[in-house]
């Protein structure tokens, strides 16, 4: 029996075409706009801004969330018989690319949290795969305490004096009309950060904001770029709370743009906190997600 973890996430760009990809599969992504308008948008849009958007993409050298992901399996694979391995949503490689090496696979959707955008369209792709193997899934893991130490830890290692910051747990938003329709991720997000606000030594304060937006429809509030705006004259720690791997979400939406807002308005200090990544402990976490998950299965 050859087996494998396959880490699932979206993808990331290292590249214009690999952008243009990107944004063509994410925009076809009936998660993403569940309307047959997106056979039309996807093309246009992928068409008309993958070359403006590279040229930001380029300040930071392309998305590193292959090279951290690369270097994840690598530290998972010490920890493990099986095979790892991953597979993004909208660039390559695509999980019907490796799966059918395999006759035993557990998917590891790279989401702490529960959405239809990201951790149910990552096994949408099951449906289109003809794969004759045992499967099995691990669930969202945010309130794993194994996992929240880890953040606890990249957290106050940032920092000497946390009494002097105000944390600024940075969501990925949605729709607000996503979260009528049933998505559980608001209230994933919010149950997560009470968590870690449990957990914490005391900040000056500790809020919930959400990033990245587009589009005209209302989504999930405090937008970041307003809940900034209430800290001038003080410092400002960003965690960057529903991503496992550093992308341009948090390199560049949230380290290079944020940051010049944050100058603008007159924060003292302005900081973002890596995310888990790559290192050893988040590696064995992980292989003992998935064996305890394997071990529910049987």
């Amino acid at each position: 029996m050859k087996k494998a973890i396959i880490l699932l996430n979206m993808g990331g760009a290292r590249s214009a075409e690999e952008l243009k990809e990107f944004l063509y599969n994410m925009f076809k992504d009936k998660r993403i706009i569940n309307s047959p308008i997106r056979h039309f948008l996807a093309p246009l849009i992928s068409n008309l801004r993958y070359k403006k958007v590279w040229e930001n993409y380029e300040s930071i050298g392309g998305s590193r969330i292959y090279d951290l992901t690369e270097k994840l399996c690598g530290n998972m694979k010490k920890y493990t018989a099986s095979d790892v391995i991953y597979a993004m949503r909208y660039t390559k490689p695509k999980l019907k690319d490796v799966i059918n090496n395999y006759d035993e696979v557990t998917l590891l959707p790279l989401y702490p949290h529960y959405s239809y955008t990201t951790y149910e369209s990552s096994l949408d792709e099951l449906k289109e795969i003809n794969f004759k193997g045992k499967i099995n899934i691990v669930k969202p893991f945010f309130e794993d305490n194994r996992f929240n130490e880890i953040i606890k830890e990249n957290i106050l290692n940032s920092v000497d004096n946390p009494s002097e910051w105000h944390l600024i747990f940075s969501a990925h938003g949605l729709p607000k009309k996503m979260i009528e329709k049933g998505d559980k991720y608001q209230s994933h997000i919010e149950k997560h950060v009470n968590i870690l606000k449990n957990i914490l030594p005391e900040f000056k304060s500790i809020n919930l904001a959400y990033q990245s937006r587009f589009g005209f429809a209302e989504w999930l509030k405090p937008y970041l770029h307003e809940e900034l705006e209430k800290f001038k004259n003080e410092k400002v720690l960003i965690y960057p709370i529903s991503f496992m791997i550093d992308n341009s979400e948090t390199d560049l939406e949230l380290k290079v743009e944020y940051k010049h807002l944050a100058d603008e308005i007159g924060i003292q200090e302005y900081k973002v906190v890596e995310c888990p990544n790559e290192s050893e402990k988040v590696a064995k976490f992980l292989v003992e997600l998935v064996d305890e998950s394997d071990s529910s299965k049987s």
